[in-house]
């Protein structure tokens, strides 16, 4: 009886334990949620079956990883969209052909036109900065893109960290046997981390919605004409900027929205000109005022 309790009293112990980690790992995690659905069409039944644990071990992979020591508490929720092409000899081994869309689903969404990547069915995923392997590095690359963008909104260039990561996990997949994609990869980075005009944009749209809604007007007036320096230093460097227009799509009506109900009619002629893609929406606000 001694040892029945004994052992019983063991074994709670150790599924506590596991309860307590678990529990303490989620609360260091980044990613709150990870989405993940596959397009298989084009794959044979016996490819298919290999696929079987692959959909839960990418989640973990974000959902898992502590990605930075500082912010602990974002609760970010990731979107990844999987096509598989197909597959290829390569040596002696067979890689998988895909093409790939990460969003965080509001206002990033990097689609990946082609990667490659071997799978063995007995190995996990994990994020390592420094060891390279084609599909962790993959998922690592965009899930240190999709922070450094996110940490940008908290704090002016907070991104720096997370791009830099990017930037090394690209310069070394160039180099390897699995380098398909990776010079298009290194190209994205780099045009992300200089587009210095983006990336204040983002820190001066969320803490102005801040300020609005503290009440704090004068303040969030001030950050509405960084938000308008911020478009015209884009407008003047790039003659097309798709995350920039990715990135108003989604916050420009709520911007123009604010600005009617702080009777800026100036600032919301402004915004139809350097955000002409919805200057009718900027129209309507101003002609409410």
């Amino acid at each position: 009886m001694l040892r029945k309790l004994i052992k019983y009293t063991f074994a709670f112990k150790v599924v506590k334990y596991i309860i307590i980690a678990i529990l303490f790992s989620n609360l260091h995690a980044q990613f709150k949620e990870a989405t993940i659905s596959f397009d298989d069409r084009l794959l044979r039944d016996d490819e298919k079956s290999s696929l079987f644990n692959l959909n839960n071990n990418i989640k973990k992979f974000y959902v898992d990883t502590v990605w930075n020591n500082e912010y602990r508490d974002l609760e970010l929720n990731l979107n990844i969209q999987i096509i598989f092409e197909g597959n290829a000899n390569i040596g002696s081994s067979e890689a998988f052909l895909i093409q790939s869309l990460f969003s965080n689903n509001i206002d990033l969404h990097f689609f990946d036109k082609g990667s490659q990547f071997s799978l063995n069915q007995n190995s996990s995923l994990y994020y390592d900065s420094v060891y390279y392997d084609p599909l962790s590095s993959l998922l690592g690359f965009y899930g240190n893109l999709i922070l450094g963008a996110e940490l940008d909104s908290w704090s002016l260039y907070g991104g720096n960290e997370h791009y830099e990561k990017a930037r090394s996990i690209a310069v070394r997949a160039s180099a390897s046997n699995f380098s398909r994609g990776w010079e298009q990869r290194l190209l994205l980075i780099n045009i992300l981390s200089d587009n210095t005009g983006l990336r204040k944009l983002r820190y001066s749209t969320y803490l102005s919605y801040e300020l609005f809604e503290n009440g704090n007007i004068d303040e969030c007036l001030k950050l509405f004409e960084e938000v308008i320096n911020n478009l015209n230093e884009i407008y003047e460097n790039y003659t097309q900027e798709n995350y920039t227009s990715m990135f108003m799509k989604y916050h420009g009506p709520k911007i123009g929205e604010i600005m009617e109900k702080l009777g800026q009619k100036e600032m919301l002629s402004k915004m139809q000109y350097l955000d002409s893609q919805r200057s009718n929406i900027y129209k309507d606000f101003q002609s409410n005022i």
